[in-house]
């Protein structure tokens, strides 16, 4: 897919989420109204004959039930009979606590209220909601609205921006960089959701651990968004490579007449890389959030961390490169450039990366050896997409060429 037909793709998936968000939004007043209102409804003085606004705890006995696994868009069900044999259907969202424990024959009470059962409690005073259950739904309908509100709102300001500015290269950049950055802040709205009603936090926890770190993606959408109109953020995470020098070819190796270079990690190799990133950042967070251990403040703290690193990651990982010039070698890496002019260098040696097997890490790279300081990685000149031994010694007759002639003899490298 060409960069026109992503820029749609986006654009049309924002509106989508816009849509999805203000629908959600809408519903979120009602759920709280209906919720206050079960919360406060009074018990009701005998056996209700009609559907009412009071609460009434019926005994029921389970006749069956079923949890639908492994079938697609069927929630838990069960029927309950009443004392007379009436049998009433149930469904839950899903299986946690009660559902899964029901047996035929297991005795329950269910709570009625409007004519229907809105929550069961176990023998054991365990309890669940049913699909009817009013408690619960607000938070589910804010976590929607916050998540593709946000998401949308982002993604469609960076859609437009590329519309708008198409044909630019910087501004394309820089415009994926907020779509990007948006579908980050709708993650997390999601997965802040998901924490709250898995460890049963009031709804204001969902504002208190989603504000700051949204304000933390934002800042890095706004330095990540500065960087690559200044043209500073390399090339985006799913742009196309640059033209890569030629690998293993026969003749002799060229002079210096073959620079400048560059040496950067190939679109593919950065997806995978990217991947097992966000899949063991997202492990991390599962187990932080799913056990009892660590406090509040950790866990937040952590959780912003961790998007913080994954963010710098996607955004400075496409930037990372060895540049090669007349004036010599620049190494980009992911917060800093070092710069080692032809006069500085000492030697440039390809070695095998021990212990390597050649699958995500390289078999053979290559260093530069300063007179001065300690030898310094050549970043992505690499096997993975380079003959290595061509390209040192290309740069090793661009040394000769351009050192000066003042420079300090050459002695062994360390």
């Amino acid at each position: 897919m060409g960069r026109t037909g992503r820029v749609a793709l986006w654009l049309a998936i924002a509106l989508v989420s816009l849509l999805a968000g203000v629908m959600s939004a809408l519903e979120v007043r009602g759920a709280l109204e209906r919720e206050r209102e079960y919360l406060a409804s009074p018990a009701c003085a005998s056996v209700p004959v009609t559907a009412s606004a009071c609460v009434w705890e019926q005994g029921f006995t389970v006749r069956e039930s079923d949890l639908h696994t492994g079938e697609r868009g069927k929630v838990p069900s069960a029927t309950l009979l009443l004392p007379d044999g009436t049998p009433w259907k149930v469904e839950f969202r899903d299986s946690e606590p009660v559902a899964s424990e029901m047996r035929p024959g297991d005795p329950v009470v269910g709570v009625v209220w409007h004519g229907r059962i809105v929550e069961v409690r176990d023998s054991g005073a365990r309890r669940q909601q049913t699909t009817f259950g009013p408690v619960g739904w607000p938070a589910d309908r804010l976590g929607g609205a916050l998540a593709f509100l946000s998401f949308g709102l982002i993604a469609l300001a960076g859609s437009l921006w590329a519309v708008v500015k198409r044909g630019d290269r910087r501004h394309g950049r820089a415009a994926a960089m907020v779509r990007w950055h948006g579908a980050a802040v709708g993650v997390t709205a999601l997965l802040t959701l998901w924490a709250q009603a898995n460890n049963g936090w009031p709804l204001w926890v969902i504002w208190a651990v989603w504000g700051p770190l949204t304000l933390v993606l934002l800042a890095t959408m706004t330095a990540s968004a500065v960087a690559a109109l200044r043209g500073a953020g390399g090339y985006d995470l799913f742009d196309e490579p640059p033209a890569r020098p030629p690998a293993a070819e026969g003749g002799p190796v060229p002079g210096a007449g073959g620079l400048p270079r560059e040496y950067r990690m190939d679109r593919g190799r950065r997806r995978v890389l990217m991947a097992l990133l966000a899949a063991k950042a997202a492990l991390l967070m599962f187990m932080v959030w799913t056990e009892d251990i660590p406090p509040l403040w950790f866990q937040i703290g952590l959780s912003a961390l961790m998007a913080l690193l994954l963010i710098v990651f996607v955004v400075r990982t496409p930037r990372s490169a060895t540049l090669v010039d007349s004036t010599g070698i620049r190494i980009r890496g992911l917060t800093r450039t070092r710069r080692v002019a032809w006069e500085e260098v000492r030697e440039i040696r390809a070695q095998p990366l021990r212990g390597s097997d050649g699958g995500i890490a390289p078999r053979m790279i290559a260093y530069v050896y300063p007179t001065n300081g300690r030898r310094k990685l050549l970043r992505n000149l690499d096997d993975h997409g380079y003959d290595v031994e061509r390209e040192v010694a290309l740069l090793r007759a661009a040394l000769a060429e351009h050192r000066r002639t003042d420079t300090a003899p050459d002695v062994p490298a360390a």
